[in-house]
């Protein structure tokens, strides 16, 4: 396990102080939303007690390292894909509607949401919920994610525990995102017909995730199979749609990341063909753009000495 000396700990506790700031979140909202603590005295003791022996733990450090190496070790810009995200949010939020958003896998949809999550917190608007629904595999595990999502789970029948779910959001100002809903292969993704039936009216709901939502619904409707056309039609308009990366939003993702000489901006951004398998066109997405920069970083990491092994 590792130890940490004083200085690194003060180091550690002045970053994660200034994001809690940052974020717009009270010490204990934090610590349980963004750092996974289950109470906030963890946060209490790194902000007051970080350099008392014992008082916090080398797990408790070892979380916080690793939330403020995520922060640092890769940035974003606002690309078209996520003004996309964020502005069918606010449409979502301010007509109390459920919308759509589909695109590929790495088309930023969990970073863009994630982000939007942050940004509103930071502001204190209101209240964004976000579930993965990849997470879970059964309806009723589905409606009880969501509503452990919503912090208002009481277990009992699914009809129950709609009507709990909409008591909730009722007294709520909240905007519920489920991330991921594409995991909802078949029928199974008529289950999404009954939250948007228990929340109507009493807040927005975004949906996100790859083609195979809509066209599954499509698909559905079109050959008349039960519930899948009340689904669609529940729907508030036409589904926003995501595209690829363009180069210009690749190379300004590489700038925000430091990586400005034009030797390996030429690289990453497929300028040298010999070098291509090795740039961002070998995967035209966000994910491929981070999978260039985490590359570069490899490529710094010592090299193992094998001449002193033996086996």
């Amino acid at each position: 396990m590792k130890d940490y000396s004083l200085e690194q700990k003060k180091e550690l506790r002045d970053k994660i102080i200034a994001l809690q700031e940052q974020s717009g979140l009270s010490g204990n909202e934090f610590a349980t939303s963004r750092l996974g603590f289950t109470n906030g005295s963890k946060f209490s003791h790194v902000r007051n007690n970080w350099d008392k022996q014992g008082l916090v733990g080398i797990e408790t450090w070892e979380v916080i390292e690793k939330y403020v190496q995520k922060t640092e070790n890769y940035r974003i810009i606002p690309t078209a894909n996520l003004k996309k995200v964020w502005e069918t949010c606010e449409r979502a939020y301010a007509l109390k509607k459920p919308m759509a958003v589909v695109g590929e896998g790495g088309f930023g949809k969990t970073t863009a949401l994630e982000k939007y999550k942050e940004y509103i917190e930071s502001q204190r608007r209101f209240k964004v919920v976000l579930f993965d629904a990849s997470m879970v595999k059964t309806n009723k595990q589905f409606i009880e994610g969501l509503m452990r999502a919503l912090d208002c789970y009481k277990p009992g029948t699914m009809a129950f525990q709609l009507k709990e779910m909409r008591a909730y959001a009722t007294s709520k100002d909240l905007l519920v995102c489920i991330d991921e809903v594409s995991a909802r292969e078949g029928h199974s993704i008529t289950i999404i017909k009954d939250v948007m039936t228990a929340l109507k009216d009493i807040c927005g709901i975004v949906f996100t995730g790859t083609p195979y939502f809509i066209n599954n619904l499509n698909k559905g409707a079109i050959r008349d199979k039960h519930l899948f056309s009340e689904t669609r039609d529940r729907i508030f308009m036409l589904p926003e749609q995501l595209n690829k990366p363009t180069a210009e939003e690749a190379e300004a993702i590489f700038r925000a990341n430091g990586i400005t000489s034009k030797e390996e901006l030429d690289i990453l951004l497929g300028r040298k063909p010999e070098f291509i398998p090795h740039s961002w066109l070998a995967k035209r997405t966000f994910r491929g753009i981070r999978d260039c920069i985490d590359l570069l970083k490899m490529a710094e990491l010592p090299a193992i000495d094998y001449s002193s092994i033996t086996f």
